[in-house]
């Protein structure tokens, strides 16, 4: 990694007028137009020797200017001056006065009196105002107590942490902003920090394997954002500079001498290069700073309380806000100030999230409902292994699975060591009641059942704990990652054989869509299949293409040659023609889905003619998020109606008025095979759609 960010060189100057004493203002005072502070600064820059009467730069009031000493300047000799160094005189400050484009921003920091003044713009005149100082800067951010406290700590996916290994660490690539987890020192200078004097920051005392499990803690509190926490210089460097921020690790003080921490309150964006400090050592202190530092490029305030008076909350029973200290409970998370007496009831998620920093939320990744759920990974013995994030607050992921019956036993929990979720599951039954729920009792989840052959639904979401307002929290802040593991009974719904009379090869498959190559990667050749078995309550959907195209055959019961069909009286040689499978459910009325009747019915035909006319298309086909549908054929009052349904019958999308040509929306829908009905008023078409 890179030991010296890019700074401004520049001579220490002076900025000379008449020091006086800043007495209290509120009112934000009256700079005059960015153009002319540009001049003054300018002018002072080029003679630095110079007394001049009108400093207006440094004004904080009517009569009432600082002198100060500037240790660096960064011009571009048109349109930009920026300054920054120290008032004198006065220990413990600082200043950062930019002009840029007609813009002007920056701050005056007083450590000791604990006053801060801010520079903005508004309508083309610049104005100087006295704010609170933690609206600039963390102060009074304590250090964490020696040794570990109360650690977050849950059931960790280890399958998970041996993928993750050092040097180089990502928790999202490819995220609208990063944030760099610097561990192994770092040269700044040009800087806010120290005035704009160089800082040697020494690097880290954490271990590899603390830095690891810093990255997870800190990784986990900002999962909900499109926000990729890395460790990798080279991967920082790839985002613009005002989509990034480093955060430095190291026991070089010199940015805040006795803090915890420290960041400029809203510096993610600013492009500079300014970074945030943690000075902690051990996961825990070294972690919740960072969280707490990053928070505040990101504009967060301190969560403290007003009753008893106090800039930083530790939290009630086991929880405590990010913005407040968190070192002493396990559960840190983002607050709006739920809790009694909070000082402030900021946002934090929505700050975070909002177009000010560019970084947003992640894309919800399962659908909200049983009609969008997506199918859970089980592999072919009934093994359970899914990952997801809830990232906003009641967000409620589906997914769904289906049984020959027999026992289900789900675990959910954040596969990492540093969970912020507090998981709530529940087990619905295919009419949507819900059969069982988990034990509310701890941040993970789990859920036992014996159940009969049938669908079901898993939800996940995030859940509260007690009162938030006295003794737990809300469900506000319970967001991240989680795993789904453990098993589910399944038994073979189908199996297809190589030759007539069950001979040769014999594959069984369970509920699910194969094409050509997930049959082949279970062992069965392309035109190869020549007789079946189909379980009760299941059905078989033979097509003659790869990807479930061309004619397509629905069997219901056991077949042994397929070589021997009739359909409506009509002899029917399927034998060795099959190139892709739909395993599912029976559709078929009760009677059907008892005994060994066998039952076969036509259900496609790739010559078929549509009845809306022979320019009815359905686009893009596959697709991965929505599909068009136009027609020549007349509709009626120029609407076409359309609804879209799961091969196993359930309704994907109710029956929607379009117009001929309207897009349909279907990226909340899993990947598969569905059936899209099309009606025009008149006649009524059905047409195969793939969802990538």
């Amino acid at each position: 990694m890179s030991k010296m960010l890019k700074y401004i060189a520049g001579t220490s100057l002076a900025l000379l007028a008449a020091s006086v004493t800043h007495a209290q203002q509120k009112e934000p005072y009256r700079l005059g137009t960015p153009a002319g502070l540009l001049q003054d600064i300018r002018s002072q820059a080029t003679k630095p020797h110079a007394r001049l009467v009108s400093a207006t730069e440094l004004k904080i009031g009517a009569g009432a200017v600082l002198t100060g000493k500037v240790n660096t300047r960064h011009t571009d000799g048109k349109n930009m001056e920026a300054v920054i160094g120290e008032i004198e005189n006065t220990p413990g400050s600082s200043f950062y006065l930019q002009v840029k484009d007609g813009e002007v921003t920056g701050n005056i920091i007083l450590r000791s009196s604990k006053k801060g003044y801010k520079y903005y713009t508004d309508k083309g005149t610049a104005y100087v105002k006295e704010v609170p100082i933690d609206a600039l800067l963390c102060i009074d951010y304590n250090k964490a107590p020696d040794g570990e406290t109360a650690g977050r700590t849950a059931p960790a996916n280890t399958s998970v942490l041996s993928a993750l290994a050092l040097p180089e660490l990502q928790s999202l690539p490819g995220a609208n902003g990063v944030v760099l987890l610097d561990f192994d020192g770092q040269y700044v200078s040009g800087t806010l920090w120290n005035n704009g004097n160089p800082i040697n920051a020494a690097a880290t005392t954490l271990t590899e394997a603390q830095q690891q499990e810093v990255w997870e803690l800190v990784s986990e509190d900002f999962r909900p954002f499109k926000l990729n926490v890395t460790n990798s210089e080279a991967v920082y460097n790839t985002y613009p500079a005002n989509r990034r921020m480093r955060c430095i690790f190291t026991p070089t003080n010199t940015a805040a001498p006795g803090a915890g921490g420290v960041a400029y309150v809203g510096s993610f964006n600013w492009g500079n290069e300014t970074p945030c400090w943690v000075f902690n050592g051990g996961v825990k202190g070294a972690g919740d700073a960072a969280s707490h530092e990053v928070g505040h490029t990101f504009g967060l305030s301190h969560d403290g309380r007003t009753t008893p008076a106090e800039g930083y909350y530790a939290g009630q029973g086991n929880w405590a806000p990010i913005m407040g200290v968190g070192y002493y409970v396990p559960v840190v998370q983002w607050s709006k100030g739920e809790y009694a007496s909070a000082n402030q009831l900021e946002d934090d998620l929505a700050k975070i999230a909002s177009s000010t920093y560019g970084v947003g939320y992640r894309t919800d990744d399962a659908g909200g409902s049983t009609g969008a759920a997506v199918a859970l990974n089980i592999s072919g013995s009934g093994t359970v292994n899914t990952n997801g994030v809830i990232e906003r607050t009641g967000d409620v992921d589906f997914y769904s699975f289906t049984t020959s019956g027999g026992a289900v036993s789900l675990n959910f929990a954040t596969p990492t060591r540093q969970p912020n979720l507090d998981i709530l599951a529940t087990l619905y039954n295919s009419g949507g009641s819900v059969v069982a729920s988990s034990n509310p009792t701890g941040l993970s989840a789990s859920i036992s059942a014996t159940l009969g052959a049938g669908t079901y639904y898993i939800s996940v979401t995030g859940t509260g704990y007690l009162d938030p307002v006295t003794t737990g929290y809300s469900n506000y802040g319970s967001l991240g990652s989680y795993a789904i593991t453990g098993s589910i009974a399944s038994t073979t719904a189908a199996t297809v054989y190589k030759d007539c009379n069950y001979g040769g090869y014999a594959v069984g498959l369970t509920v699910g869509s194969y094409t050509l190559s997930q049959l082949q990667a279970k062992g069965v050749i392309n035109d190869d299949i020549s007789s079946l078995k189909v379980a009760s309550g299941y059905e078989a959907i033979l097509y003659k293409d790869d990807n479930f195209g061309g004619d397509a055959y629905l069997f219901r019961g056991d077949f042994s040659c397929l070589v021997d069909l009739s359909l409506n009286g009509a002899p029917l040689n399927l034998n060795d023609w099959t190139s892709s499978v739909v395993i599912q459910p029976s559709t078929a009325k009760a009677a059907r889905t008892t005994g060994t009747l066998q039952y076969i019915e036509k259900i496609s035909s790739a010559a078929a003619e549509s009845k809306l006319g022979t320019t009815l298309n359905v686009l893009p086909n596959p697709f991965v998020n929505d599909v068009v549908v136009r027609t020549t054929a007349t509709t009626k009052e120029g609407f076409l109606y359309v609804s879209v349904f799961a091969l196993d019958g359930r309704t994907v999308l109710p029956a929607k008025r379009i117009v001929n040509g309207e897009k349909i929306d279907l990226s909340g829908v899993s990947k598969g095979v569905y059936l899209i009905k099309i009606f025009n008023g008149k006649d009524t078409e059905i047409r195969k759609i793939i969802k990538q």
